[in-house]
């Protein structure tokens, strides 16, 4: 399914944001969870929300924002 994913930016750590660009995807989900990681060329985004269009920002660290951190350490 060929989908099409808006990077977005946000503006100086506020809740402003603008659309960077649109990148067409081949994908097997029909819906991504907020947090959810997507490999794209090389370069990582991260899900912002999937409601009615796949908004996505770049994705820079190990640690994911848009998860709770309690999920994201690995069980030893």
């Amino acid at each position: 399914m060929i989908r099409s994913m808006y990077v977005i930016k946000y503006v100086d750590q506020s809740t402003v944001w603008y659309l960077s660009k649109t990148v067409q995807i081949n994908t097997e989900k029909r819906k991504y969870e907020r947090g959810d990681v997507i490999q794209v060329d090389d370069q990582k985004y991260v899900v912002v929300e999937d409601y009615g269009y796949l908004r996505v920002k770049h994705f820079i660290g190990e640690i994911n924002p848009l998860k709770p951190l309690i999920s994201q350490i690995p069980n030893k």
